[in-house]
């Protein structure tokens, strides 16, 4: 009758009934207080519901009571990770892996551990156990391949990325790594798909992210607008072009009399959202979005976001059609190798660089005016500066396309 009753109490809770699954694990404990898998559960639960002193005293109990419990040493090294015990997780993970070789989860877990404690041999040994118990477990090829990345082992890292796409073709994110690793010949742009899985994942972070890698372009490129149009007076239709978290809106608010954002993420929107100093913000695809948008604005700011262009004819037609006369696009792309033609090329970590020559031919294509075209750093990256483009290119008063 005990198991039964413990069994529906795990259903509940894990239908999210929490009430029900403690009052259930509550009468299990008066009935028999050393039932560790009751325990186990209350500790589980009550750590859902922000008890976190007493979820660790509960597991600690389980544990004396059922010290082999692979599952529950599992349990156990998730809540002294979220409160930060990072040397008990380590060893709760590593008691998991021990009680319960082929447990997949806690090798994974205590994967992701390593990784965060920048030990990344270790964790590629983890995630590679994972992948010997579960061979299309994707996220271990993920962290496999970035973890060979950081330790600039780029051939290991392709290889890890084509098995990813292998184990889940229709993920984006392997599509595009894996093509971003391979010999062939490149997409002229990042799939829509790919760029919001991959922001959407990262906007919680993203702000903290830029500040480490000194992201210095908004405020770069901000200075030399101010130098080229009435910038500051508050007078401008502003389009944030790839607008993010909206890193860049705090810089262009004061001299927008009208700010907009458009992105193609909305986790990212909602932290845009968040600064309250846009107009409007639009989840759409930027080329289809200006190009809806004709003659509309003073300004296209565009940091670091046609960077998931290869090719960039489309994106510098729509952006001179959504200008208004003597409207100004500028932009910031990364500077590097390109492929044969000296257009751009493909790199390993999935963003495209530029030709400064292939550049100044689409602008001039587009039909604008290049005011200005100057080498600088955008960020920093593993310790090196990114070098990149800044331009600025004008639509001209007779424009007709």
């Amino acid at each position: 009758m005990a198991a039964r009753t413990l069994h529906e109490a795990i259903e509940l809770h894990q239908r999210g009934r929490l009430a029900e699954a403690e009052s259930i694990y509550l009468e299990l404990l008066r009935a028999e207080p050393a039932d560790a898998d009751a325990l186990h559960y209350l500790g589980v639960l009550r750590m859902a519901l922000g008890a976190r002193d007493h979820a660790v005293e509960l597991l600690k109990r389980s544990l004396t009571l059922a010290p082999r419990n692979a599952d529950a040493w599992n349990n156990f090294g998730n809540i002294l990770l979220a409160i930060k015990d990072l040397a008990g997780a380590e060893v709760a993970y590593d008691n998991a892996t021990q009680f319960k070789p082929d447990f997949v989860a806690a090798w994974y877990n205590l994967g992701n551990l390593l990784r965060r404690l920048q030990r990344r041999e270790e964790a590629i040994r983890c995630y590679r156990r994972v992948l010997e118990l579960n061979p299309r477990f994707p996220g271990a090829y993920e962290k496999i391949a970035l973890l060979l990345q950081r330790l600039g082992r780029a051939d290991l890292a392709g290889e890890a990325f084509r098995r990813w796409f292998e184990a889940e073709p229709d993920n984006p994110v392997a599509r595009h790594m894996a093509a971003a690793h391979s010999r062939a010949d490149p997409p002229a742009r990042a799939d829509d798909a790919f760029v919001v899985t991959l922001f959407d994942r990262f906007a919680d972070n993203f702000d903290q992210a830029l500040t480490a890698l000194h992201y210095s372009a908004p405020a770069t490129l901000v200075a030399a607008l101010s130098e080229t149009i009435a910038f500051g007076e508050r007078s401008l239709a502003v389009l944030d072009a790839g607008c993010g978290t909206g890193w860049s809106g705090p810089l262009l608010r004061s001299s927008a009399r009208r700010l907009v954002g458009v992105d193609l993420s909305a986790g990212m929107l909602a932290k845009a959202k968040q600064r309250e100093v846009y107009d409007e913000l639009h989840e759409a695809e930027l080329v289809a979005f200006m190009r809806a948008h004709p003659g509309e604005h003073d300004v296209i700011f565009a940091t670091d976001t046609l960077n998931y262009f290869g090719a960039l004819e489309e994106p510098i037609a729509a952006a001179a059609t959504a200008l208004n006369a003597g409207g100004v696009l500028a932009l910031t792309l990364e500077a590097g190798p390109t492929d044969s033609t000296g257009q751009f090329r493909l790199h390993g970590h999935g963003r495209y660089s530029h030709g400064a020559a292939y550049l100044r031919e689409v602008i001039g294509a587009a039909g604008l005016e290049l005011l200005q075209l100057e080498p600088g750093v955008i960020r920093k990256e593993a310790g090196a500066d990114v070098p990149g483009h800044f331009a600025l290119a004008r639509k001209p008063p007779g424009f007709s396309g």
